[in-house]
Parts: structure tokens; C-alpha cells; sequence
């Protein structure tokens, strides 16, 4: 959740009270996990569930 509010991982290190390094391989660890590339792959896998689906069915029509 932390990652997906866009903290950094300085900030999340403070807040778990861990490394920064801890944080970034925790954060790469779980990208790798889900067959993500990073990031934004994580924001968008959540995203995409949250899109209304269209008449048609297609999620590109979506605006």
C-alpha cells in the first residue's frame, strides 16, 4: 500500500522502521512476486480492476 500512495522508499523505510535497502528489495521482491517490472506495473494492475467497464465491453473505449 505504501508503494502504491507513492512514498519513497526513504519514507517507507521510516515508517517500517527498516533500511532503505531493505525497503528497495522488499519493493523488488514483491514486483517480482506479482510478474511485475516495477512501480508503476503496480499501480496499474490495481487501476485496471477499478475501470467501469464500457457498453461495449472494451476497456480502451473507457474515458
Amino acid at each position: 500500500m505504501l508503494l502504491l500512495k507513492g512514498l519513497s522508499h526513504k519514507e517507507i523505510a521510516k515508517v517500517r522502521s527498516v533500511t532503505e535497502t531493505t525497503a528497495r528489495q522488499q519493493a523488488r521482491a514483491v514486483y517480482r512476486k506479482a510478474g511485475l517490472s516495477g512501480r508503476h506495473d503496480l499501480a496499474a494492475f490495481f487501476l485496471e480492476d477499478l475501470m467501469l467497464p464500457t457498453a461495449t465491453g472494451d476497456p480502451a473505449q473507457s474515458n
